[in-house]
Formats: structure tokens, sequence, C-alpha cells
């Protein structure tokens, strides 16, 4: 088992969230523990080996990073580690496990049901460290704990309650017959676990998983790309019937946006920024079951003055048969970690310095915004000037290197190393364009040179 416990403690802290634990009763320290009820956890009802890929539909994916992924049929009573890589899952590990006494899906605290959904491990807890909390009694929890983000924002919205759900395990040699919500398994497979789970690895729970052939998997999992491909389109293209018609009426988020104002702050958007490019990557696709399916996936939204980089989560829940979203979660990342932005960048450099060289004064334009401004020359003042020059005919000598960029305010900066000779004239120096706009119709709105 690999030593991370003092990683896992910093990022609890980051976290700032405590999970309490249905199962520990409030004097937990006073009870005596009752082994009456206990049984080894092989007892477990017998499944089917998936080991292997593309094996369980619940889990897919299109150009994902690899991560570790837990599912868990509620079931079968059996717990599966998953590797997930580009388009891709790979079943690695599987395992018996006990769950919630009582059948079904939770639904309030205290029902001794387990939840099913979409969650993500918020922390970890050694045995250790369960015992100095809890005393003697937590050792019957073994090994350790991660404890799950349960309720998330879709338990919030249907009025769910409770909490304290984790993967845990067990005092060795023991496992109880069931548990009060939790899944929890012996310790050497919480052993396995804990060497393939982190801080926010995904953990689908599902009454029944749903196991296919490749054929089936492939298929299952452009239907749902379909399902997130059909929202970004219409948000793309202004399309704002049908992207309201792809909202849930119960439409909500941790900052209180409900159906109206989320749609409505949308719209605002398409009017004030009609040209746009919104492009999603590392697509993950978790479903619970044919009802409920999470995307997370990195997405990079670009307006004329407004870029943003965020992993998205993206919830979908069936409304009058159809998947509509129904909550989503955004944290930001840095647009510098854009796939492809910093090619699209250089290429649109290459690309005006090609059309200099060439002194083909239309194309070269067509790389300026008509607000374009450097010192007191203006757009037109600038097309002459360029103009003038280019019907000289004089050879033009142009080198550019070490391209460099950053965005702040709305604007790219590009700054680059540029060697220019024409006619009697030559100079080195530091060029910088200032671009707005976004990849496909980036414009330069300023430049500036000086020379060394």
């Amino acid at each position: 088992m690999k030593v991370l416990c003092s990683t896992l403690c910093a990022l609890v802290l980051s976290y700032g969230i405590s999970y309490g634990y249905e199962e520990i009763p409030a004097d937990a320290k006073s009870v005596v523990e009752d082994v009456s009820q206990q049984m080894i956890a092989s007892n477990a009802p017998d499944a089917k080996s998936r080991l292997g890929k593309n094996t369980i539909l619940n889990l897919s994916a299109s150009g994902a990073e690899l991560i570790h992924v837990v599912l868990v049929d509620k079931s079968l009573k059996r717990l599966y580690i998953a590797v997930l890589n580009n388009d891709n899952m790979e079943v690695i590990k599987e395992f018996p496990i006990l769950t919630g006494r009582v059948d079904g899906n939770k639904v309030k605290q205290g029902d001794e049901k387990t939840p099913e959904g979409v969650y993500y491990v918020v922390s970890y807890s050694s045995g250790e460290e369960l015992v100095k909390k809890y005393g003697d009694y937590a050792l019957i929890y073994g090994a350790g704990s991660f404890p799950l983000n349960y309720p998330n924002i879709v338990d919030k919205i249907e009025k769910k309650t409770g909490g304290g759900i984790w993967l845990h395990g067990v005092k060795p040699d023991l496992d109880k017959t069931y548990t009060q919500g939790c899944v929890a398994m012996n310790n050497t497979n919480f052993g396995l676990l804990y060497d393939n789970v982190s801080i926010k690895t995904p953990v689908i729970i599902a009454e029944k998983l749903i196991y296919s052939d490749e054929k089936d998997y492939n298929t299952s999992k452009n239907q749902q790309l379909e399902v997130l491909n059909s929202f970004i389109t219409a948000w793309q293209n202004n399309d704002k019937e049908t992207f309201k018609s792809i909202v849930h009426s119960k439409f909500k988020t941790y900052g209180g946006a409900n159906y109206k104002k989320y749609t409505n702050n949308k719209l605002k958007l398409m009017d004030l920024y009609p040209d746009k490019v919104i492009r999603n990557d590392n697509i993950k696709i978790f479903m619970k079951d044919d009802n409920y399916t999470v995307f997370d996936t990195n997405q990079y939204y670009c307006a004329p003055n407004l870029s943003t980089y965020t992993n998205k989560k993206y919830y979908f829940i069936k409304e009058d048969g159809i998947l509509k979203l129904i909550s989503e979660e955004t944290s930001s990342m840095g647009i510098q970690n854009v796939p492809q932005l910093d090619n699209e960048i250089k290429s649109f450099v290459e690309n005006w310095a090609s059309s200099w060289k060439a002194q083909d004064i239309n194309k070269y334009m067509a790389n300026y915004d008509v607000r374009f401004k450097t010192g007191s020359e203006t757009y037109s003042k600038w097309k002459a000037k360029k103009e003038a020059l280019f019907a000289k005919g004089e050879k033009i000598s142009l080198n550019i290197s070490n391209i460099k960029w950053s965005y702040s305010g709305g604007e790219y900066k590009v700054e680059f190393m540029q060697e220019y000779s024409s006619g009697n004239i030559s100079d080195k120096g530091i060029k910088i364009l200032t671009l707005s706009g976004c990849p496909s119709f980036f414009k330069i709105k300023s430049e500036t040179w000086r020379g060394i």
C-alpha cells in the first residue's frame, strides 16, 4: 500500500469539508462491539468476472486522460476498479463488498440505504485516525475510509438527506453482513482500493451496473456523447429554443441559480457574444443508469473579449423521457492548458508573417481588427502605409522566433523575436501583437516593437 496519507490529509484540510459518519453513533466510545451479526465478506453473491476492456457501459470517455474510477453494483455486492484512458475503459480489479442493510436508493438520514449516483472521493482517513477520533469502536472500520460527497447536487435537488457515506475497510477477518449505508470491504481489498484511489476519484454507485460487449459499449458511448454535443451545439449556434429545451425544469446549482436564472443568463450571453468557440476535451462519461449521466469534461469557452478554461461537471437527468441538464459544477483551470491553443496562436502569427512577406495587402489586413491602433496610426492609416510600401515591390526578408503568449483582460498578448530587412532597411527586435477574438477569428488589435 503506497504512502500518501500526508498528501491526502493535506488535501482534506484544503477542502475544508467535514463528512460525518452515520454508522458511528454519537456515544461511539462507550459502545461495545457485537460480532454476532458479522460474517466473512467472501460469502457475497457469485458474479461473473468483468475484468477486461469495455465491459461496463456505465463508464466511457472520449480523449480522456488516464484516471481510475470506482464502480459499485449493489445487486451483486461487487466493487470494480477501472482505468479510463483515451476512448476506452478497462476493469483491473473486482471484489465483494457489503452495502446498506436496507435495499433501495438512499432518501433520508438513517434509512440505512446505500445511495445511488455519481460521486467523488473528498478525503481520506487512516484506521489510526478513525480510532483517535471515535475510539476503539472505530476498529471495526479497519484500514481506513474514503468519504464521498453524498449528498451531491442532484441529491440536494431531490431533497435527500443524510451524509457520511464512505468506502471503508473492516476489522481483520470479520465483515458485518451489512452497513448503515456505506460500501465496505475487507482490509486486503481496501489496500487495493487505496493504491488506486485519491481525492476527486469518481465513484459510480448503481443498483445494477450495465454490462455489455464491445459493440454495445461503443454504441452506448456515442449515444451519450450526442447528448452532450446537442447541448454544446445549441449553445454554440445561439439556438435559444433548443438550448432551453435541454435544460431540466428543476435545474439548480450550488450557487442558487434555477432554470429561469440560468437560461436567461445564457440567452443574454448569446446576444452579447454571438461569435464564440466552445470546445470540450478530456470527456468522461459516468452513468448511474439510463436515466442519470454525468459528463466530466474540460471546456474552453472563447468570445471576442472573454476566454475561460474550466472543468465542467454536467449532470443530466431524464425528464419526459429525455436526458436534460439538471445542474452543473465549474472549477477554473489555466488558459495556458487549453489543448492546441498554443499551436493555433503560433499558426496565426506565422500566417500573418507569410502574408507580410508576400506583400498581399488584402490577406495581410485581414489579420487586423478594424479597431486596430498602434501609436497614432489607426486601421486605415496602417493599411495605407503598408499598401504604399508593398507597391514598391522590394523583397522582404522576415524571420520570427521564440513565440510566447499570455492571456489577460480578454486579450492574448503574443511576444516574439522579429528580424526584418527590405531594401536598405534592416532591424531586429521584440514584436508584441495583441489579439482579440478566438481561434478561427483572431484579429490583431494593436502591435508594438522595440529594437535590440
